[in-house]
């Protein structure tokens, strides 16, 4: 009886293992999943309308840039605010991708709180199975503030005339968080009154 039961013992332990074997590894969890992000400012501006300009020329030919940058990266989801020149920027991207937008507003709590309320957007996307990276498209005074929020380096606000900043956060939503600047589309003009494109700031 004791030499069957031993027996029976090391089948389950068998079954048990290649049953694991069969598994494979764990799925990816919200601590785990990796977090990209990219993050830019909205195009060129159109002269109007002047309470929610438009893109200019300039503007969709940035935004068919920054569709070109992305075409290389599992982007699934794209944060704007209510502005329209933000979704704008985004605009080929997501009739190529068919990209989810979530808008979160500028409100009257300012841009502090728009800030924090994006960059929780953006975790929470990245707590949902299914999805890949996001694209936040910004502006000038909310664009470093936006990359501070998801764990890159502080950085001054962007001048009025740079819009080719491109900012890629790779990482763990919980852990380190790594930084690409580049620049995409067409280069700035110079702007003898901005301190950040002298290399001052």
């Amino acid at each position: 009886m004791t030499g069957q039961l031993l027996r029976m013992v090391s089948l389950l332990v068998v079954l048990t293992a290649c049953a694991r074997g069969a598994a494979g590894p764990a799925p990816a969890t919200a601590a785990n999943r990796p977090m990209l992000v990219v993050v830019v400012r909205h195009g060129e501006k159109a002269p109007t309308p002047a309470n929610d300009p438009v893109l200019s020329a300039a503007g969709m030919a940035r935004a068919a840039a920054l569709d070109t940058s992305l075409r290389n990266l599992a982007m699934t989801d794209v944060v704007v605010s209510q502005l329209q020149r933000t979704r704008l920027t985004a605009s080929v991207f997501i009739a190529r991708t068919n990209a989810q937008v979530h808008v979160v507003p500028i409100g009257a709590a300012g841009v502090a709180a728009h800030v924090q309320a994006l960059a929780d957007t953006v975790r929470a996307i990245g707590r949902t199975a299914g999805r890949g990276g996001v694209l936040v498209v910004g502006h000038s005074n909310t664009v470093t503030k936006i990359v501070e929020a998801l764990g890159g380096p502080a950085a001054p606000e962007l001048c009025d005339s740079q819009y080719s900043q491109y900012f890629m956060l790779r990482g763990q939503p919980s852990g380190s968080v790594a930084l690409t600047r580049t620049t995409y589309g067409a280069a700035d003009a110079p702007d003898a009154t901005c301190a950040s494109m002298q290399g001052t700031r």
